[in-house]
């Protein structure tokens, strides 16, 4: 598997785990709709400062 695939295999798994969470937090009363909205919003921030988007030698 080439890296670009897993870097895209990771990332898919990640984004539907904090799909899930969120959903999951949302369905127990932990979140409302819109604090959910509030925490993705916040945390693609983080997740887009953290992210070296460079391109990687192949």
């Amino acid at each position: 598997m080439r890296d670009g695939e897993m870097r895209a295999d990771w990332s898919l798994r990640f984004a539907r785990t904090v799909a899930d969470e969120v959903r999951a937090g949302v369905g127990s009363g932990a979140l409302t709709w819109g604090e959910a909205d509030q925490l993705l919003a916040r945390l693609r921030t983080v997740v887009d400062q953290a992210l070296d988007l460079t391109p990687q030698p192949s």
